[in-house]
């Protein structure tokens, strides 16, 4: 699974130790996120999260010409 450099950085802040306790504490933040840009890379992330299996990496893309 590929990440942004942002939501890698979101991802960094708010890792828990597991998928599912990482998940509920972006799921509890997701609504209260600042800035609101926020919300949406927090929302991106949970999604990524959410369908990842046994097994799976996450790696960061970078984003050309940034």
């Amino acid at each position: 699974m590929l990440l942004n450099v942002k939501e890698m950085e979101v991802l960094c802040i708010f890792h828990s130790g597991t998928i599912s306790t990482t998940l509920n504490l972006l799921r509890e933040k997701e609504s209260a996120a600042e800035p609101p840009e926020r919300t949406s890379i927090i929302s991106s992330l949970i999604e990524k999260l959410s369908g990842m299996k046994d097994g799976d990496a996450v790696s960061l893309a970078f984003e050309p010409g940034n």
